[in-house]
């Protein structure tokens, strides 16, 4: 999903702007501590671009306000002029404050779909340019759509 609102950031560039999410599927999903969970994904990026990495990157998911869970996620480098699928690991913690009664309120539908993501990450350049991204308030069905996962 960052990886998503991240391709949707990188507009500037009009090669860049054709960067694409093809696929993006859940592969292992496994306990980190009491508070987290490891997610294992595979995700498909169309790249006609140059080569870009993706460091940096952290969320977080907020419904009403108030921030349910944070992600961080590992540092994703993405070939130049390419189709292909990477295998990243996000890690998604429960948000200080927020209880398993706070992710309840996500099996509803309509609550899903009034939930938001800030999204932070540092894209770099092959010749090292950086500069760090920041997107607030992307409505989550937004994202989701884009991935391709329209149906849950």
């Amino acid at each position: 999903m960052i990886v998503a609102a991240l391709v949707l950031s990188l507009s500037s560039c009009r090669k860049i702007k054709d960067i694409s999410i093809t696929s993006v599927k859940l592969e292992a999903v496994s306990p980190e501590g009491l508070r987290g969970l490891n997610v294992f994904l595979a995700v498909g990026i169309d790249n006609p671009a140059m080569q870009i990495e993706l460091t940096e990157i952290h969320g977080a998911l907020k419904h009403s306000g108030k921030v349910l869970g944070r992600l961080a996620m590992d540092p994703v480098k993405v070939q130049a002029r390419s189709a292909e699928i990477y295998h990243v690991r996000a890690v998604v913690t429960l948000a200080e404050g927020a209880g398993l009664k706070d992710l309840m309120v996500l099996m509803d539908e309509k609550a899903l779909d009034e939930c938001m993501i800030d999204v932070s990450v540092r894209p770099k350049l092959k010749s090292g340019l950086s500069a760090p991204i920041n997107i607030k308030d992307i409505p989550l069905k937004k994202l989701l759509e884009n991935a391709g996962n329209e149906s849950r």
